[in-house]
C-alpha cells in the first residue's frame, strides 16, 4: 500500500517554507556549498518559496510531489508558471534530485529575464536546467531561440542547440547594457 496524500482545493493551495522543510527540499545545514545553492531561484535568498496550484499529490514512499492546475511558484524576483510541477526527492536522504515543469506554456522569470518553453527540467546534481519544446530566452528586447537551451548554473555557461528544422536564432539590440544570455 502506497502512502499518498491527495489534496484538491477549489481555493488556492499555498505552500511556504514549511513545505520545503517538511518534504526535505532544502538542506537543514549549509555545510556543503552545493547543497546551500538555490534551485533555479537566484540570489541565495532565504525568502520563502510560495507555490500555488489547484492540486497537490504527494507520494511519501516514492518521495514525489506533483502540483497541477495553474501552478505558480514564486520567490522574491523569481517565478515559474506551468500546468504541472513535479518535485522528485532522493529515496535515500530525501534531498532534491529533479524539478520538472511542463505545460502548454512554461514561463520562468528571473529578475528581468524570461524563459519560455513547454518543458523545464532541473537536475540538482550538476545544477543543470534544460528548456525544451520551442524554448526562448528574452532579456529585454534581446531574444535567443533554439531546439534546446541548457543552463549550467554553477559554470555561468549556456548551450543553445538547434537542428535542421529549428536553428539557433539570436536577436540582439546593440547598446543594451542589460544583455546577457545566462542565469545566475
Amino acid at each position: 500500500m502506497t502512502c499518498q496524500t491527495h489534496i484538491k482545493l477549489p481555493i488556492i493551495l499555498t505552500t511556504v517554507l514549511y513545505f520545503s522543510l517538511l518534504f526535505g527540499l532544502f538542506p537543514q545545514s549549509a555545510s556543503c556549498a552545493e547543497q546551500s545553492k538555490p534551485l533555479f531561484f537566484s540570489g541565495g535568498t532565504k525568502e520563502p518559496i510560495v507555490i500555488t496550484a489547484d492540486t497537490l499529490v504527494y507520494d511519501q514512499k516514492k518521495n514525489h510531489a506533483v502540483y497541477s492546475g495553474s501552478v505558480l511558484a514564486r520567490q522574491k524576483n523569481t517565478s515559474i508558471e506551468c500546468d504541472k510541477l513535479q518535485i522528485i526527492l532522493s529515496k535515500k536522504d530525501r534531498k532534491l534530485e529533479q524539478v520538472i515543469a511542463t505545460g502548454k506554456k512554461v514561463i520562468i522569470k528571473i529578475q528581468q529575464k524570461k524563459g519560455l518553453c513547454r518543458k523545464a527540467h532541473y537536475f540538482a546534481t550538476g545544477r543543470r536546467l534544460i528548456l525544451s519544446g520551442n524554448p526562448s530566452l528574452d532579456d529585454g528586447k534581446n531574444v535567443i531561440t533554439g531546439e534546446q537551451i541548457i543552463f549550467y548554473l554553477d559554470e555561468d555557461r549556456s548551450v543553445i542547440k538547434g537542428n535542421r528544422k529549428k536553428r539557433v536564432k539570436t536577436t540582439i539590440f546593440p547598446g543594451d547594457k542589460n544583455f546577457g544570455m545566462g542565469w545566475k
